[in-house]
């Protein structure tokens, strides 16, 4: 309960019960720390938030789990097979637009590398896959006068990748997100900031993947349909109040 706490006096109050210092008979009133404190005793444990209840249970049997990415972000292949420049080739080539002068040249070279990319997915267990389109890839002059057969080979390619895994392809139309797959180039930062799934090792030419926790996190929830506390990972707790 609220007390005298030495040098402080009554001004302090933290305990489970209000006292009221002004009455003479000093009535006791538990606050919400007390009824909660009271619920854990009963129920042996934390409970949990009405607001993060979902958060531990199941999804609904036909959820669908996705990750995303942005064609310039990942793709590369900046002049692959007569592909035009767009509007990011422009900037970020000009000097001191992006942090360390970096540019999506070849970024995460998504361009050529459909199979890593595929099996990381897989690896994931997502059914979707959420990717956008370098229009001046397809359409090198910003026109429609001339399309681009090669630049379309390779939506293609990826597409059929992705439906023989038995992941759904999805188009993005028009949008921006935190792209969540692997570590890409990201707007004016560069290639600073890393939050993808997969880590990306910008310094080997080969551009390896490598799956993070986060990765192993997210295939787990996937994989029980649900954000679930591995019996491994249950958090101890011990309260004392004096």
């Amino acid at each position: 309960m609220d007390s005298f706490e030495w040098l402080n006096g009554y001004d302090p109050r933290f305990g489970l019960h209000q006292v009221d210092f002004d009455n003479p008979n000093r009535p006791r009133t538990p606050k919400r720390s007390a009824v909660y404190y009271a619920e854990i005793i009963r129920n042996n444990g934390i409970p949990l938030p009405k607001e993060d209840g979902f958060l531990y249970g199941e999804f609904p049997k036909n959820f669908w789990w996705s990750v995303a990415t942005a064609a310039y972000q990942i793709e590369g292949g900046w002049r692959a097979d007569g592909k035009g420049l767009s509007i990011w080739d422009q900037f970020s080539h000009t000097p001191l637009k992006i942090s360390n002068d970096d540019t999506g040249d070849v970024a995460c070279d998504s361009y050529h590398k459909i199979e890593a990319d595929v099996e990381m997915l897989k690896s994931l267990k997502v059914s979707h896959y959420r990717f956008s389109i370098s229009w001046s890839r397809v359409l090198p002059d910003g026109t429609t006068r001339y399309i681009n057969e090669m630049g379309l080979n390779y939506y293609e390619r990826l597409i059929d990748a992705l439906l023989a895994a038995n992941i759904m392809p999805q188009v993005t139309k028009t949008s921006y997100t935190a792209w969540t797959l692997m570590d890409n180039f990201e707007w004016a930062v560069g290639f600073d900031e890393k939050f993808g799934f997969y880590h990306v090792n910008f310094t080997d030419p080969e551009l390896r993947r490598h799956p993070k926790a986060s990765a192993r996190y997210y295939a787990q929830i996937i994989n029980c349909n649900g954000h679930l506390f591995p019996n491994a990972a249950k958090p101890l707790f011990l309260f004392t109040f004096l």
